[in-house]
């Protein structure tokens, strides 16, 4: 029995043999090239201390060595700690100083803000970078990542249980600090099996050919990694993954019509572009059986659209980091269920439960509950959080939804004040603590509001101290240089008061609608 993502890497290789299984910039490779990498990273990363109970954050954009960067840190029995490219200096020190990492993996594109994050961290030894270093004499010490690649492998493995953390995601609370979410191998091998059952390949006919442009910073990107391990033997030599370092819409559709990709593993957002792209029509994509559509809620209208368009079914799934990114999907054999994010993997189970943890009969509101071995081990140095989300083995999400009679799952909205973003979540108090950290703002409330297509976008609304005068322009360059672009808000508005309830907590339903008229009827700011 498989009980680690190294032995999950050893044991795909020997059930089904060499394969051509992955392609990233017209570049391609076998699954034995990947393992002989991720295998000799191990050995590169070993001789340089890294082992088991140490940490590594992953700060890349998508590579050919990226999943042997992963196996090498799995298979030397450390943690891996994922962080978006995107990343501020100042959010990187923070992931930096809470897990006190010892090894950060980058590109050379990135370097300048590694190099700012890690300043004065005693704890981080060593920066490897894939393109190159011009400090060769740099503290921490900086190497090349590509001539590790290139070192002695170690083939054996260390003893590594199903409960050692493998991965460590951070995804930010409601508090606005954010929490590293501690996934362990048993987690996210129970993870791949799931998802191998719910896409029901023992019936594929044809080859499988998949397109993916997700970032494997983010959980939707780790399942598609650990994905490629689990193809089943009747579809060695026809499947494989296309990895895209970014998405760009046009090339995305280019490559589908290119390789007659069966598979894309998308947010609503992709959808959306893709359906309203002003060069969607140049690019033939009959070959599309396949969307595996998760990340954020999938719009109904959007669905239907998108199916009315292209000829292919869209499989919209359910989960969350905490949950190793599983929760409920829709098999590819079943009809589509408009609305519905489908019924629990096979080793999950969901329930609708009340205030009082108290489980909720058939079509009932409430929140969804999660259990199963997906669920997370915990947060990071949190356990008063991890109590509080994990309580009598359910792992309660803060999403509402129901069930119907047939255990199909609708979500319908959120408890947390959380917004998706081209299924990116961003978390209003964490920006909310950067506004208030600028010296003309004395109140500040982020909301989001709905968007054709990144499903959501970030509103603020900053109240001024008196006597100041603060620009939406000042505030936005303020925003950017603490946190990464893409949660910044798209628009900032100036009020003199921000609505109360009775104890002075903001009412931010009506700061939504207040966002949502103003956008649609385009009217200035005050």
């Amino acid at each position: 029995m498989v009980k680690n993502l190294a032995e999950l890497a050893e044991h795909s290789a020997k059930r089904l043999g060499e394969r051509a299984c992955f392609e990233i910039d017209g570049e391609k490779y076998t699954n034995l090239q990947l393992l002989d990498l991720g295998r000799r990273l191990h050995g590169a990363f070993a001789r340089r201390g890294l082992g088991p109970g140490q940490k590594a954050v992953v700060l890349m954009m998508n590579h050919v060595l990226v999943y042997p960067v992963f196996q090498g840190i799995f298979r030397s029995g450390a943690t891996a700690i994922p962080v978006m490219p995107q990343a501020a200096a100042a959010e990187l020190r923070f992931v930096l100083a809470d897990t006190e990492a010892n090894m950060i993996v980058t590109d050379v594109e990135r370097l300048p803000t590694v190099r700012e994050a890690a300043a004065g961290l005693p704890h981080v030894r060593m920066i490897l970078v894939q393109g190159g270093t011009d400090n060769p004499d740099a503290t921490p010490p900086e190497v090349r990542l590509d001539e590790l690649a290139g070192e002695e492998p170690i083939i054996e493995l260390p003893e590594i249980n199903s409960s050692d953390v493998a991965i460590m995601l951070y995804s930010s609370g409601t508090t606005g600090r954010p929490k590293g979410v501690l996934l362990s191998h048993g987690n996210l091998v129970a993870s791949a099996e799931a998802v191998v059952e719910a896409a029901v390949l023992d019936s594929w006919e044809g080859p499988r050919i998949t397109l993916s442009a997700m970032p494997i910073a983010h959980i939707f990107g780790v399942a598609i990694m650990n994905d490629l391990l689990m193809v089943p033997e009747r579809l060695a030599d026809k499947s494989k993954l296309l990895q895209m370092r970014w998405f760009d819409p046009e090339k995305f559709m280019a490559l589908i019509a290119e390789n007659k990709c069966t598979t894309i593993a998308a947010v609503p957002t992709i959808l959306a572009v893709m359906l309203h792209h002003p060069a969607a029509a140049k690019y033939d994509l009959s070959s599309l059986k396949e969307v595996i559509c998760g990340g954020a809620p999938l719009p109904v209208e959007l669905g239907i659209a998108f199916m009315n368009r292209y000829p292919c079914r869209i499989r919209e799934v359910y989960g969350l980091t905490e949950a190793s990114g599983l929760g409920t999907s829709n098999r590819r054999t079943e009809e589509f269920r408009p609305g519905s994010a489908g019924r629990a993997y096979c080793n999950t189970e969901v329930s609708i439960q009340d205030d009082n943890d108290q489980i909720l009969p058939t079509g009932e509101r409430g929140e969804i509950c999660l259990r199963g071995p997906i669920v997370m081990l915990g947060y990071h140095n949190r356990p008063d959080e991890t109590a509080k989300t994990i309580r009598d083995g359910w792992l309660h999400t803060g999403d509402v939804g129901y069930l119907d009679s047939e255990g199909y799952l609708f979500v319908v909205d959120r408890k947390k004040d959380m917004i998706i973003r081209g299924g990116e979540n961003i978390y209003p108090a964490e920006l909310e603590a950067v506004l208030h950290e600028h010296p003309s703002v004395a109140e500040a409330a982020v909301v989001g509001v709905p968007d054709e297509i990144y499903g959501e976008s970030v509103v603020a609304f900053v109240v001024a101290k008196p006597g100041t005068q603060p620009s939406e322009a000042e505030l936005f360059e303020h925003v950017t240089s603490q946190v990464a672009k893409f949660k910044a808000p798209s628009r900032i508005h100036f009020l003199p008061s921000l609505p109360k309830g009775g104890i002075g907590k903001i009412l931010r339903r009506e700061l939504r609608d207040k966002a949502t008229a103003m956008r649609a009827a385009a009217v200035p700011q005050a």
